[in-house]
């Protein structure tokens, strides 16, 4: 009876680890922002921006935001580094962090092509 479940466990695995791998890995991982580098700039045009101390006064504008890429580093649930990932380079985001800060970031489909979601406190 044993030998009939290590074989099973061994056929789940080998199904797992080639037609669902990313269920070993979890879907969002904590991570450490090391280095930071400003990208271009992109714009964000035709807005119309609303003065909230006069009612009804308003103005036509536009804003000026930079792409940033970052270099990761995976940590683990209590905030220590993961050896399991190798540092993630050329993480772009529009999104603004200082080297240090802490981010949760997704992991789509188990794949290392992570997104930022935002910053978070451990």
């Amino acid at each position: 009876m044993q030998e009939l479940q290590r074989m099973m466990k061994d056929v789940a695995r080998k199904t797992i680890a080639g037609d669902y791998p990313h269920v070993k890995l979890p879907a969002v991982v904590y991570a450490s922002v090391g280095k930071v580098k400003r990208l271009d700039a992109c714009e964000v045009k035709e807005l119309v921006i609303y003065n909230d101390e006069n009612r009804g006064s308003h103005y036509r504008g536009h804003i000026t935001a930079y792409w940033y890429e970052y270099e990761l580093t995976v940590l683990d649930r209590f905030g220590n580094p993961d050896a399991d990932y190798p540092p993630i380079p050329q993480v772009r985001s529009k999104k603004q962090f200082q080297q240090g800060a802490v981010v949760a970031v997704a992991l789509p489909y188990g794949e290392l092509a992570p997104s930022i979601i935002g910053e978070v406190r451990l």
